[in-house]
């Protein structure tokens, strides 16, 4: 083995590893799935496996490699073909707001910030747009709060998947902090009318949530327990932020002053015009609804959103939908926009799965196709991006959420 090329040694060891992982890790024997799919975008790496094979039990990946490496397993449960379609991990879509099935119960606006407040008693399961989510290949949400305020709350993140009790489809609680900086949470007679009144409200509850982690009190400030828990690492703040001035100023007053993970949502509105700014800093950026700028150029041309941002050199970006502001199914056809756009073709198929799962702090959990992760798949009748080839199959923690056999849903 030591003579073969890396690739090949590669290929080798993880066949080993593969077989070790099956036959000795497998739930039971019997409870192993099989994937066959003409290709595998694992999302690691940029690597790609033609003639793919994909094992599951417990609802977890248990091998992945080609098919002339993986022998099936005796006895399998299920043995799904797809000899010309693409599997590749499901969409993590970290804006959205249909965790009601509509518009409904998203901001509460007594206050100018709400920290104590959470998405999660809102949650109407598998509701109609969710199931439409799922035929569009989601398999992840970050169901937060609307910006109608500075501090609208905590997110959940749940799976995308058939079920009755919001406590079966949570994948974290909670998923993020929302805040709200411009460009709609400003409030006319209240502190927060302005950017002086509504920063040092957020500067504020910053400064008073470290102390309270610091001093190890979150249980008895739980007005402040879910901000304490972004300076734990548990979870990051999403900021709904747009225009340069706003974009930089997220950056700036969370990463820089604060040093807490966050995530910039949205960046639209000329907010690429600090994109060079940003890439210094490393930032997480989460792009959309809005993938170009209306301004044309001098001569008649548009400016892509994520092109915008990848020409200044950011690479840490995922798009979003802001749903139902763009419907939750045409998630992954922001980035099939932004590619049209200019946007790299890798970049673009890493900001709907392996991107947004790093950004939102569970990439060990999600976003690739790798053994010990979340069986959470998309099979596609063509390439991932492409507007004219359906989703066939999705598997959530390796069980069907949507099959198109039982009839094309998206």
């Amino acid at each position: 083995m030591g003579n073969l090329p890396t690739k090949q040694r590669r290929v080798a060891v993880f066949s080993v590893l593969s077989f070790l992982v099956v036959f000795c890790s497998a739930p039971t024997s019997g409870e192993v799935d099989v994937l066959d799919v003409g290709i595998v975008l694992t999302m690691d790496e940029r690597e790609v496996i033609h003639n793919g094979r994909i094992l599951l039990g417990g609802g977890r990946i248990l091998a992945v490699g080609r098919q002339s490496e993986i022998g099936l397993p005796d006895p399998m449960r299920h043995h799904w073909s797809y000899p010309n379609s693409v599997a590749f991990p499901g969409g993590v879509d970290l804006h959205s707001h249909v965790q009601t099935g509509g518009w409904g119960d998203i901001n509460d606006m007594v206050h100018p910030d709400n920290p104590e407040l959470r998405v999660l008693d809102t949650v109407v399961p598998w509701n109609p747009l969710y199931q439409d989510a799922s035929a569009g290949g989601v398999t992840t949400v970050n169901a937060i709060p609307g910006s109608g305020t500075n501090m609208g709350g905590a997110g959940v993140l749940l799976k995308v998947k058939p079920g009755n009790v919001v406590e079966d489809l949570i994948l974290r609680q909670p998923g993020s902090v929302k805040v709200a900086q411009g460009y709609n949470p400003e409030r006319s007679t209240d502190l927060g009318g302005t950017r002086m009144g509504m920063w040092w409200m957020l500067r504020h509850y910053l400064n008073r949530a470290e102390a309270v982690s610091e001093a190890g009190m979150t249980d008895q400030h739980p007005e402040l327990s879910s901000i304490a828990g972004i300076f734990d690492r548990h979870h990051p703040f999403l900021v709904h932020t747009a225009g340069a001035r706003d974009t930089y100023g997220t950056v700036r007053m969370f990463q820089l002053e604060a040093g807490v993970p966050v995530v910039v949502s949205h960046g639209s509105f000329h907010g690429y015009m600090a994109a060079e700014a940003i890439a210094e800093t490393g930032a997480s950026l989460n792009l959309g609804p809005r993938n170009f700028e209306y301004n044309r150029s001098g001569n008649g041309s548009f400016v892509g959103l994520m092109q915008a941002y990848e020409a200044g050199g950011n690479t840490n970006l995922s798009v979003q939908t802001d749903a139902p502001v763009i419907p939750e199914e045409e998630f992954i056809y922001q980035a099939t926009l932004a590619e049209r756009l200019g946007c790299s073709t890798w970049e673009a198929l890493e900001s709907i799965n392996s991107d947004p799962a790093q950004q939102i702090l569970i990439s060990d959990r999600v976003g690739r196709i790798l053994p010990g992760l979340e069986a959470d798949i998309v099979v596609k009748a063509g390439q991932p991006l492409d507007p004219r080839t359906p989703v066939e199959l999705v598997l959530v923690d390796g069980k069907t959420a949507y099959d198109i056999k039982g009839g094309q849903r998206y």
